[in-house]
């Protein structure tokens, strides 16, 4: 079985704990008011990943990070042995497009993932007025598969494109351990 370590992160008020506690089935009672999160929350959960090429389950670190700066000096450690990174962010909020360069740069392009290893969620809170169209990405970042999440109209659709994006996290985990297995025999 494979345990996936997957890195939740992105701005402060993007979604990133709505989303998580969506994908792993957790229930919080926050009463929809707004609590930052406090450096990382830790979610575990099992699934069987979309297109992994076998129907094994897979364990699930779901690390929700806070998107604080004053954290950033456990962002490093937050990245070891990770397997892969979701940028979420609200594109109703202007700023969040060009902060998410900086998520890119910081989580993904510095630790090597490949794009199949990582994915942008833009979460569109209620009431949101942006539409799921194209948007205005930087050249790094439009290689990345995009998905637009909205919980309230279309959750099962947010549901299926992670467990498809989760797929390719383990089969690129999968295709790495064979190539090393593979160099202890030769």
């Amino acid at each position: 079985m494979f345990k996936a370590k997957i890195l939740f992160v992105g701005p402060t008020e993007s979604g990133k704990t709505v989303l998580a506690n969506f994908l792993s089935d957790t229930t919080e009672n926050i009463g929809g008011e707004y609590r930052p999160t406090q450096g990382v929350r830790i979610l575990e959960f099992e699934l069987q990943p979309g297109g992994s090429g076998d129907n094994k389950t897979c364990e699930v670190e779901l690390w929700d990070c806070s998107g604080d700066y004053k954290f950033e000096s456990c962002w490093p450690a937050l990245t070891k042995d990770s397997n892969g990174v979701v940028i979420v962010f609200n594109p109703d909020v202007p700023s969040h497009l060009k902060d998410i360069e900086t998520w890119h740069s910081m989580f993904i392009a510095s630790q090597g993932f490949h794009d199949s290893q990582s994915l942008l969620i833009a979460h569109h809170k209620p009431g949101s007025e942006v539409e799921d169209g194209r948007l205005p990405l930087a050249s790094q970042l439009s290689r990345l598969l995009l998905i637009h999440s909205n919980l309230e109209e279309e959750p099962e659709d947010v549901r299926q494109a992670f467990h498809r994006y989760l797929g390719n996290v383990v089969n690129t985990m999968s295709e790495s351990r064979e190539r090393e297995e593979m160099s202890i025999i030769t």
